[in-house]
């Protein structure tokens, strides 16, 4: 088969397995996409940035750049209580208790919320961890789906490829025997036009020797 379409059935070809055909076609791939435009960054086709935490900004520098630099921890040196030493200012004093009250305050929210999260969180631990499990069985559902439907393309395509490999494969042998009809003819047609020449020769060496037994009778 023509070394051109080596890749078109890859499931019935087997040129790709040599190693020189595959270096040449790698080395075509490789030509083919460094002629291929690069898509930028803030390409159109391309959706939008997400932003994950939009209403806390701290959370969001907290998780910045995640996946390539550890998590920091939280600064919790601010909630800490305020020491004072010996012989403080008045403003270093009521900057302590600026600290103290803001302390204060922060430990008065997280009780709240710890007693909100007490009070609603159970129930909603468990509503939120059942739609994750209905929402994790669609797609396992859809991916099982997915993976069915890749599975019947593979299949048919390698029927398919198979069918049109064989079928090239006859129209490859009937081209050769063909091919080795037609050069058997031509090599018929050139001993029969050696064989004529050498009957045409013999012809007119018999010519010239009736003329010569006429000449001499």
């Amino acid at each position: 088969m023509s070394s051109s379409g080596i890749d078109a059935l890859p499931y019935y070809d087997k040129q790709i397995d040599d190693q020189a055909l595959k270096a040449k076609a790698l080395v075509l791939i490789e030509a083919e996409l460094g002629q291929t435009p690069q898509v930028a960054d803030d390409d159109a086709r391309l959706p939008p940035n997400v932003e994950v935490f939009p209403k806390s900004a701290g959370l969001a520098s907290l998780l910045a750049n995640y996946a390539d630099e550890p998590i920091r921890g939280i600064d919790t040196s601010k909630y800490n209580p305020p020491s004072v030493p010996e012989g403080a200012s008045v403003e270093e004093l009521i900057e302590a208790e600026r600290r103290g009250r803001i302390g204060e305050g922060h430990m008065a929210v997280r009780n709240d919320n710890v007693g909100v999260l007490q009070s609603y969180g159970p129930n909603a631990w468990l509503v939120r961890n059942y739609q994750l499990n209905s929402q994790s069985k669609e797609l396992q559902e859809t991916l099982t789906q997915l993976k069915e439907q890749v599975t019947e393309v593979n299949r048919a395509r390698r029927v398919f490829q198979e069918d049109a490999g064989e079928h090239l494969g006859r129209l490859e042998n009937r081209w050769q025997d063909l091919v080795g009809s037609t050069v058997q003819l031509e090599m018929a047609c050139k001993a029969m036009e050696g064989e004529v020449r050498g009957l045409r020769r013999k012809e007119e060496e018999l010519r010239l020797e009736v003329a010569q037994l006429e000449g001499s009778a």
